[in-house]
C-alpha cells in the first residue's frame, strides 16, 4: 500500500510540475510534456541510484583528495518507487500524446 502511495504522488508531482512548467512558457501541457517526463526520469535515475558510475566516480574523487581509503559495499539491488513512478509517467504521457495528436501521426 505505501509503495502504491509513493509512485501515485511521484505521479501527482510530476504532473504538477508539467502544469507549471506549461504555465509558466507558452507551451501547452502535451508539447512539453514528453520531455519535461524524460528529463524526470534521468534525474532521478542519477540521484537515486546506488552505486552507480557516478557514485563510484565521487568516492574515487574523495579517496584521491583525502588519501582514506574507503571500504566499499556490494551494490544493493533496491527497487526505487519513484523511478518506478517516474516511468510510469513517462509511459502515460507518451500514450496520451499519441492519443490526443493521432490524427497528426496517422496523416
Amino acid at each position: 500500500m505505501k509503495n502504491i502511495l509513493i509512485v501515485s504522488l511521484t505521479m501527482l508531482v510530476l504532473t504538477l510540475g508539467n502544469w507549471l512548467a506549461a504555465f509558466f512558457t507558452p507551451l501547452g501541457f502535451l508539447d512539453i510534456a514528453i520531455p519535461f517526463a524524460g528529463l524526470a526520469v534521468v534525474l532521478v535515475f542519477f540521484f537515486k541510484s546506488k552505486g552507480g558510475m557516478a557514485s563510484r566516480h565521487l568516492d574515487m574523487s574523495i579517496q584521491g583528495s583525502t588519501g582514506i581509503r574507503m571500504e566499499q559495499a556490494a551494490p544493493v539491488n533496491e527497487r526505487s518507487y519513484i523511478l518506478i513512478g517516474a516511468i510510469l509517467y513517462l509511459v502515460v504521457m507518451v500514450g496520451l500524446t499519441f492519443f490526443m495528436y493521432r490524427e497528426y501521426f496517422l496523416n
